[in-house]
Formats: C-alpha cells, structure tokens, sequence
C-alpha cells in the first residue's frame, strides 16, 4: 500500500494510504454510480446563495470558499456527501469497524502483517474471485487500525492455520470457501481449515463490507428525486 501526504498551500493534511479492493463486478458499478450522484448531489449544493462571490471583495470571496470548503468537509464526516471513492470508502470501512466493536485503540500490528500476499485463511467469493478493484486513498491511521484489529482477532486462527498446513503438505485447499459452489461441504482435515479459515477477518473483508456500508449510506442521504 503505498503512502502519502496532502498538501493544500503549507498545510499538510491527513497521511493516506491507498488501498485495492477486490470486489464483485456489481459492487464497483454500485459505488461509481453511487459517487457520480453525490457530485450532482454537490454541485447543487455549491449553488446556494451562502456561496456566491459575485460582486464580494477578493477577502470577503477568499472567506466565502474557505467556509465552503469547511462545510464540505462536515458533511463529508457525517456522511451526508460521499463525492468520491475516498470518502465514500472512508466512511463505509469506519462504519464497519465500529460495528464490530474494533473502532479502538489497537496494540500496532506486526510487520507480517503488512507483507504483500495473502493471509493464512484468505479466500476468494467464489471460483473466479473477486473480478474487479476499487481504488481509494484511506486515512493511514484508519488503515493501521483496520489491520491491527483484524490480526490480533485472527491471531490465534492464523496461528493454527499454519500449524494445519505443516501437518497436511499435501493437501491445497481451494482459494474460495468450499461449499460456496453449491457442492457438499467438506469433511476431515478440509473441514478443520474451513473451520479455522472462519474465524480469520482479513483487511479486504473489512474494506468490502466498508463499501456496502458507504453505498448505502449514499443512497439513504439523497434527496427524493
């Protein structure tokens, strides 16, 4: 994940970090579709007589587009405009640490944690996977705390899941979550790393499901057409 800073003039704003999540097809069709509402949704907004500069004094102009400036972001925070994939992302995946209950502080997580590839547990949604990508720069504490909280949760799962594989070399389970493709569930060894594949929460799920958390609330927030 690659690491940033913003600048606007000499002020640095937030560290990003930006993130690729897997999704189905229909899901990054939903949050485009999603996000191209809100900058309609915005740009109605911006037409309010509170932030006309016509006829203002270059101070007085300067004054207006800093306090629109300010609003935007207030309504970016409470979620009522969600005109980009950032914010629209940002929001969703602070929903969803919070209703797991993880929107804490978190010990930092360990540097494998941060390694490129795939965690012990990792699965695809299906044969074919995850078909497309969604970008978006998320706020790199954020992204610190979404994985401290899902490897310390999954700690002791991946932990077993390598001891699973130094056990059974000869057997690769499937990428997806066996059963998923309407054959029957697994049994024997197979069926202890479906068990043990459960109780892992990788960084994609949370990312994903943050996704869902920010379309919905993208379309609840809109005005009747």
């Amino acid at each position: 994940m690659q690491y940033t800073k913003l600048r606007r003039g000499n002020m640095v704003r937030a560290a990003v970090r930006a993130v690729w999540i897997a999704v189905d097809e229909d899901v990054a069709g939903q949050v485009a579709a999603a996000v191209e509402e809100h900058n309609r949704l915005r740009a109605r907004l911006s037409a309010d007589p509170r932030w006309r500069t016509g006829g203002l004094t270059r101070a007085e102009a300067a004054g207006v587009r800093a306090a629109w400036r300010t609003e935007v972001h207030r309504l970016r925070a409470a979620g009522e405009l969600l005109d980009t994939r950032d914010v629209l992302a940002e929001y969703g995946v602070r929903c969803e640490l919070a209703e797991r209950g993880w929107d804490r502080a978190w010990d930092p997580a360990p540097e494998e944690a941060w390694e490129q590839g795939r965690w012990p547990g990792s699965r695809d949604s299906g044969v074919a996977g995850y078909p497309a990508r969604v970008a978006a720069r998320l706020d790199a504490e954020l992204v610190a705390q979404a994985v401290a909280a899902c490897w310390h949760t999954s700690w002791p799962a991946i932990q077993a899941l390598r001891a699973w594989r130094d056990a059974h070399p000869g057997i690769t389970p499937p990428r997806y979550r066996l059963g998923a493709d309407g054959s029957s569930r697994p049994v024997g060894p197979l069926a202890v790393y479906e068990r043990l594949a459960d109780q892992v929460t990788t960084t994609g799920a949370v990312y994903r499901a943050g996704l869902v958390h920010g379309i919905t609330r993208a379309r609840a927030v809109l005005p009747p057409a």
